[in-house]
């Protein structure tokens, strides 16, 4: 009967929850693969339901973003609302929540069920591949996120703390019976695994882009970040460039920066998960507008939320006068916020209050994991010449000028400017991760060796498993 804490796969009445009313299912309580995954217009369905996954709170609805930079240093947690206030402080257990790991492996189990229905699906060649295409891109995204927050990074390891990576879900699940009791196969083969479905990825999708669907760039971009968070400098350009190159975009200017974080999609972005209609709206509580800020709009005078997670005093310190980043950065209006920095990226751009499409992979991030790659001693594609051409896109379109640094210098400005330029989309704490730095902040420095790195993994999924061993501290 322990089988039923078990929630890396689930019944699929629950997994098909997001898109039961596109489906015409019989029985509702239970799918049979080989009947409900028959047609196009089914595996579309379900196939959008594993991105409507993605709006979750426990994903990129909140989590994914406003937790690791409270973890880090960016962000302080005012305690309004009384939300995400442990994290804040890096509390024993009380780092990426349960959810996250929920809905992760729901989506997962989706996406393997839709790989296994394809091969009998009446349909073109064409249809095919792209579908596959999309799955081993979102596979890829969602096996790296879990691998970042429960494991350590190839470029930087406790060995002694080290438990292995994540587990890998090989075929999908529809009743009890089916559910398999996983172990954790190391970091390497998780990265292994991220790299295949990446492979496919950017052979199979399509070039024509969307800003709500997987395409080749966006595919490109991933490929850029793991191979980053690998330490694998070499495939971080080659990718890279392909994601520039098959995407077609180029850096707004310095004039229309803010403009793009008041547009309903980010002319910079590569992927965004989409909030599009009002089942969407997470709400006040939870939304990252409400977490962020105060505000309804950039012109707001009134105050509508609680804005409990602030930009750190020491965040904005780092931003020259003259950087046009500035610009998105306000103050509270709340007495509480009156005297602290709220963020806008996040400000109901659609114009429907807390409708944010979230961008998850933006030009910027590829130009500066470019730029880290260049900068890195040891790196086959060392060169601090190339790392200057990539930061100096960022530093010019900031408005802060180009630089002439070499050496530590200039590898101490990319990671600046990769806070900066990515501040509240949920980087800093896994750059520091991986970079394996301590987190220096007001409520108590975490080292880099201090257990806390790691998320703890849920209970109920290692009480049932004797295969899955927890990480150290919890």
């Amino acid at each position: 009967m322990k089988k039923k804490f078990l929630s890396i796969i689930t019944l699929a009445c629950l997994l098909f929850a997001s898109c039961d009313r596109l489906l015409d299912l019989d029985p509702r309580q239970s799918i049979d693969s080989q009947t409900a995954l028959q047609s196009e217009e089914a595996i579309n369905a379900a196939l959008n339901a594993v991105y409507a996954r993605l709006r979750g709170v426990g994903l990129y609805g909140r989590d994914l973003l406003a937790i690791p930079e409270l973890l880090a240093d960016n962000a302080i947690n005012t305690g309004a609302g009384n939300r995400l206030v442990p994290q804040a402080s890096n509390q024993p257990a009380d780092h990426i929540r349960l959810e996250t790991w929920q809905l992760s492996y729901y989506a997962i189990n989706q996406i393997n069920l839709i790989f296994e229905a394809l091969p009998a699906l009446e349909a073109t060649a064409e249809y095919k591949t792209n579908i596959e295409g999309q799955m081993h891109f979102l596979r890829a995204l969602i096996y790296h996120n879990l691998v970042k927050i429960y494991a350590y990074d190839p470029t930087a390891t406790i060995a002694t703390a080290d438990r292995g990576g994540v587990p890998i879900i090989l075929s999908g699940v529809l009743t009890i019976d089916d559910i398999v009791y996983p172990s954790r196969p190391s970091v390497e083969e998780v990265y292994n695994y991220i790299y295949a479905d990446l492979e496919n990825a950017v052979t199979k999708i399509p070039i024509n882009a969307s800003f709500y669907y997987a395409s080749k760039s966006a595919a490109h971009g991933l490929f850029s970040r793991v191979a980053l968070h690998r330490g694998d400098m070499e495939k971080v350009v080659q990718q890279g460039e392909l994601a520039l190159s098959t995407s077609g975009k180029n850096l707004a200017t310095n004039a229309a920066f803010v403009q793009t974080w008041r547009t309903v999609n980010n002319p910079e972005s590569l992927f965004e998960v989409a909030f599009t209609n009002t089942n969407d709206n997470i709400g006040t509580n939870e939304s990252l507008r409400a977490s962020y800020t105060t505000r309804i709009t950039a012109t707001s005078t009134t105050a509508v939320s609680h804005g409990f997670i602030v930009m750190d005093n020491s965040l904005y310190a780092l931003y020259a006068s003259n950087d046009v980043r500035r610009n998105i950065i306000m103050r509270g209006l709340t007495n509480a916020n009156l005297n602290r920095w709220e963020i806008t990226k996040f400000i109901s751009r659609s114009g429907i209050n807390n409708m944010d499409n979230v961008p998850v992979i933006r030009l910027p991030e590829v130009i500066l994991n470019m730029a880290e790659a260049y900068a890195t001693p040891g790196s086959p594609v060392f060169s601090e010449a190339n790392a200057r051409t990539q930061l100096n896109l960022i530093r010019v379109r900031a408005g802060i000028g180009a630089t002439a640094a070499s050496g530590n210098t200039l590898f101490e400005d990319i990671i600046r400017q990769r806070r900066l330029e990515l501040a509240f989309e949920g980087f800093r704490f896994f750059d520091l991760k991986r970079l394996g730095r301590d987190i220096i902040k007001g409520t108590g420095n975490i080292a880099f060796t201090d257990f806390r790195m790691l998320a703890n993994i849920p209970v109920r999924e290692v009480e049932p498993n004797t295969n899955i061993v927890q990480n150290p501290g919890y």
